[in-house]
């Protein structure tokens, strides 16, 4: 039986601003491209299972923009 690793929201969210921070991003689209891939990373590696609610985790994600903004300044 396969055990899945799980990363806290919050954990992601830190993991995600790193990541952005170092590529540059800066607008909201790159943002939400950035939030699919890493999400779609650690599924890869088995850190989520495709029946956990990634399209929730994604959304939520998806809707700290203004949260990741302020890290920029």
């Amino acid at each position: 039986m396969t055990q899945y690793l799980m990363l806290d929201r919050e954990q992601l969210f830190q993991e995600i601003v790193e990541n952005g921070r170092a590529q540059g991003v800066v607008d909201q689209e790159a943002y939400h491209s950035l939030v699919d891939s890493m999400v779609e990373g650690h599924l890869e590696v088995g850190e989520y299972d495709k029946d956990q609610a990634l399209p929730e985790l994604i959304e939520d994600l998806k809707a700290r923009w203004s949260d990741y903004q302020k890290t920029l300044e």
